[in-house]
């Protein structure tokens, strides 16, 4: 019997076809070589650019292809110059992992509220941006609760008072799941994540950097990749990808190609649709069970939900769900440490459905918490 996936948000299974991709390549890089490999796959390769670009509307030139979000994320945080007294603007419900890189390059920064129903405070926001605020960030869906923020909103208001501004969006749990138009909706900068929404390889992201900015930005990491060296001179090559190095896997990009094109094929508003769906299940089907107590704004709808049972510890709960072949996570202080402040909770279950679960899947979960709640 095989297991349950509700940790998309986590990461989601690869289709058949994605893991044939990357197994195949491998297996023919062992007979060709790497490098000679890599040459022959060199226009397959050249497609990610093009899915990626399509998926987000943005140009194909805009998009870099790296081994993970957190990685992307701090490559462009570290290729920014910061004065003494710059600041940056984060929300309440920023990602651990983010915040840590912040905290780590030592950036003065502002904590901007997100209200009950999850929603940007935007009298609180603009109260937080002043002439030396250099970088906005946003997670557009937050991983540890599933509130959807109005993205757009703030990119147009951010535009408004300072064009100059760079607005950074977290899209690790929104690009595969929701609708994304970098242009409409006034990103600078987008970090993505190939394993989750995607449906891509682990050890796959992607980054986004509207044209615009780049000369506002100095990569903290070149090779010859994407630079050549005259006369001890460093030149960048016009059109290689800024935020991508010499050593990477052709087999994973490969297959977050492959995940981003059905992601195309199959449609957005069509995977939303179903995922919604889904959510809308799960909390009808919980909503008699006074134990359990939601944590996200529930009119949202999205893919994430998460949950405690009064009297239960989470770990209990995702112990419980595992043997019975069903796969969750747990979401703490680690995950987001303002939000669980604000919280004043220590952590939750975190249940994540993606187009491919189906709806008997989610009774066998319902079935699962009845049987742990009468124990």
């Amino acid at each position: 019997m095989s297991y349950i996936n509700f940790n998309n948000a986590g990461s989601s299974y690869l289709t058949e076809k994605t893991q044939k991709i990357v197994k195949d390549f491998f297996d023919y890089e062992n007979i060709v070589g790497g490098y000679n490999a890599e040459n022959l796959f060199k226009n397959k390769l050249n497609e990610f650019y093009f899915n990626a670009s399509k998926l987000i509307n943005c140009d194909p030139k805009e998009i870099s292809f790296l081994q993970n979000s957190t990685y992307a994320w701090n490559f462009f945080l570290n290729s920014i110059h910061f004065r003494k007294d710059d600041n940056v603007v984060i929300l309440d419900n920023e990602y651990g992992s983010n915040l840590i890189g912040i905290l780590n390059k030592k950036i003065n920064h502002k904590i901007s509220k997100i209200n009950t129903n999850g929603q940007v405070c935007f009298e609180d926001l603009k109260s937080k941006i002043d002439k030396k605020t250099k970088i906005v960030f946003a997670c557009h869906i937050a991983s540890q609760c599933g509130d959807v923020i109005e993205i757009e909103k703030i990119g147009k208001l951010l535009k408004k008072i300072n064009e100059n501004i760079i607005f950074v969006v977290d899209a690790c749990q929104s690009i595969g799941q929701v609708n994304i138009d970098v242009k409409k909706q006034k990103f600078d900068v987008l970090v993505g994540s190939g394993r989750k929404y995607l449906r891509g390889p682990r050890g796959t992201g992607l980054l986004y950097v509207n044209k615009n900015i780049k000369t506002k930005i100095s990569p903290f990491i070149l090779d010859i990749k994407n630079c050549l060296v005259k006369k001890g001179k460093i030149f960048i090559k016009k059109n290689s990808p800024l935020f991508e190095v010499f050593e990477y896997s052709p087999a994973l990009k490969l297959g977050l190609s492959n995940a981003i094109a059905d992601v195309n094929k199959i449609g957005i508003k069509k995977i939303e649709e179903k995922i919604k769906k889904l959510s809308i299940f799960f909390l009808k089907e919980m909503k008699s069970f006074s134990q359990l107590v939601f944590h996200e704004n529930s009119k949202l709808n999205i893919g994430i939900n998460t949950f405690s049972i009064k009297g239960i510890n989470s770990c209990l709960i995702y112990d419980y769900l595992l043997k019975n072949k069903i796969l969750t996570s747990i979401s703490n202080s680690q995950t987001s440490m303002p939000y669980f402040e604000k919280k004043k909770i220590n952590s939750v279950i975190r249940v994540s459905f993606h187009y491919y679960n189906k709806f008997e899947e989610v009774k066998k979960l319902k079935k699962c918490l009845i049987d742990l709640i009468k124990k």
